[in-house]
């Protein structure tokens, strides 16, 4: 913003100024209110478009010339930001599709000789918007074209209290922060606005003053997780934090809930690890994580002699994660039992074992072996891992710390 204010008042060149960037994140997040609100501050008018509406114009031809006429439309008015909603409809090239990759190449290398041109598109800033960075072609998001990524996540516990407050006019009182946070998980900033409209209305069809109360009567209801079901979470995320951290890796916290929204899918716990910034993503780097997800199923079957499909069944699940992480050893990173790859994105992995039934046999053997060694991990750990378990039930969350603490107090045994 600093160096667009610059070049307005003549005081920086062109040159110095960056003139691309991609914002993204889940939906409903105000990724469009962000570009306005940058807009307003730097002083500067938006062109919109987006990718769907470039398609809409009709064939490629069309398509182009719609392209080209958003960024003369952007040139006239310059200094201008051009905002390109929807980045990803426009596809990458490196994802396979035969029917329609010369079109694809066609629209990409258009636009990318928009964003190159324009005499280095003096005083046309270029902002593009997507909820799924990793399906824009590469090449737009190098440096000179939208070259900085921004990501502007689902807001955290205390920005929904502050967009709650800001919309409905009044705080969270103190006695319901707690609830309200959990009740709203993964709602965004327009999840919320929807909220205040629906307490409104349910205000104004009562007759009343709108408060917090209404806000209660429309949110998401909270219902208190079954004792035995609480056990079964806390003893599952003992196991993943067990396992990263015999494995080495970097345990920031374990948190478990007592709490759930009724009727949905929800959150029962979580371990949060960090993630280095130059990680060596060796095979064995690779089959320490397939373990530690698959830790968590490996300490139910250990303590209750089976486990729950909670983490199994759905797409971002610890056995869908660890099945898409072998499948990627052995047929797209080269480190099975070939040298052979296929550069296929995460959503192609699926067809790839049905359709490779010897690719398919290496998955299970490995998730097996891995599953194997988890299990032997928390063998020698069950000292530990009862004892994790207790405390999580009693205080619901311990950090790296109070992990590591009851790991040195009950030391490893060794297995028959």
């Amino acid at each position: 913003m600093h160096d667009l204010t610059q070049f307005n008042a003549g005081t920086l060149l062109w040159d110095e100024v960056d003139t691309g960037a991609l914002i993204y994140g889940p939906p409903g997040t105000g990724k469009t209110l962000f570009v306005q609100a940058l807009a307003r501050t730097c002083g500067l008018p938006i062109v919109a478009a987006s990718a769907a509406r470039w398609q809409a114009a009709g064939y490629l031809n069309d398509l182009l010339k719609a392209m080209q006429e958003s960024f003369l439309q952007a040139q006239s008015k310059a200094p201008a930001l051009l905002f390109i909603d929807e980045l990803d409809a426009i596809g990458s090239r490196s994802v396979n599709d035969s029917n329609h990759s010369d079109y694809k190449r066609q629209v990409i290398n258009g636009l990318l000789e928009l964003l190159d041109g324009f005499e280095r598109r003096t005083g046309i800033v270029v902002i593009g918007a997507t909820n799924n960075p990793e399906n824009v072609d590469t090449a737009l998001l190098r440096s000179g074209r939208l070259g900085r990524h921004l990501e502007i996540p689902l807001p955290d516990a205390t920005a929904r209290r502050q967009i709650l407050q800001f919309k409905a006019g009044f705080p969270v009182p103190d006695e319901h922060s707690d609830a309200f946070a959990r009740a709203t998980t993964g709602m965004s900033g327009a999840d919320l606005e929807q909220l205040v409209r629906d307490g409104r209305r349910s205000a104004r069809l009562q007759g009343k003053p709108f408060n917090f109360g209404h806000i209660i009567e429309v949110a998401p209801r909270l219902v208190d997780l079954p004792a035995k079901q609480m056990r079964v979470v806390a003893f599952h995320e003992a196991g993943h934090a067990i396992v990263g951290v015999e494995l080495g890796l970097d345990l920031q916290g374990v948190s478990i809930n007592d709490q759930v929204i009724a009727n949905e899918r929800d959150t029962l716990g979580g371990v949060v690890f960090a993630t280095p910034c130059f990680p060596m993503k060796t095979r064995s780097y690779l089959r320490d994580h397939i373990s530690m997800y698959l830790a968590g199923i490996a300490a139910e079957t250990l303590v209750f002699g089976e486990f729950t499909v909670g983490a199994t069944g759905h797409p971002s699940s610890d056995l869908a994660l660890a099945t898409n992480l072998a499948t990627k050893i052995e047929a797209c990173y080269g480190m099975g039992a070939t040298l052979a790859i296929d550069l296929a994105k995460e959503n192609d992995l699926a067809p790839l074992r049905v359709a490779d039934l010897s690719l398919r046999k290496a998955v299970k053997d490995l998730l097996d072996t891995e599953f194997q060694r988890a299990k032997t991990i928390l063998r020698c750990r069950s000292d530990a891992l009862n004892a994790i378990a207790e405390i999580l039930l009693a205080t619901q969350v311990m950090n790296a710390v109070e992990i590591r603490d009851v790991l040195e107090k009950y030391p490893a045994r060794r297995e028959a």
